[in-house]
């Protein structure tokens, strides 16, 4: 018979070790201490469940893009947009990256995307049934 894991215990995390590694991250990384701030990044990532975290892997993906690491902040930008498919700052981020590495085809996809996703949002403003109305 086939067991399930759903009766595993769920993952133990230390919130408040991994919430100061988040605040240290981005210190680091406003200090311009790029190194450090990537790898108290990936130690962050480790602690916590993958769900929600798109946007440190964006933030990683930014840092890379500075240091002209461009098939790596390619990949945290897919990362990232593998865990948030519509998150328009990695669309534009990747777009840049793409560009960077000539890949034109690639950046007008994107720019559709960001396009599209942007229309998008702006008809749900002009629309007076949208909830967004209703606040």
């Amino acid at each position: 018979m086939l067991e399930t894991l759903y009766y595993e215990s769920p993952m133990k995390v230390n919130a408040e070790k991994a919430l100061a590694t988040l605040e240290k991250a981005k210190e680091e990384k406003e200090k311009g201490s790029y190194e450090t701030s990537l790898t108290l990044f990936r130690e962050y990532l480790s602690m916590v469940d993958p769900s929600f975290t798109h946007g440190v892997w964006y933030t990683m993906a930014e840092i890379l893009f500075e240091k002209k690491e461009y098939e790596e902040a390619l990949s945290h930008c897919n990362r990232a947009l593998e865990l948030m498919k519509e998150f328009i700052p990695a669309l534009e981020l990747r777009a840049k990256i793409q560009k960077e590495l000539g890949n034109h085809t690639a950046v007008k996809e994107d720019q559709n995307k960001i396009d599209k996703l942007n229309a998008e949002e702006e008809s749900k403003w002009d629309d007076p049934n949208h909830y967004y109305h209703y606040k």
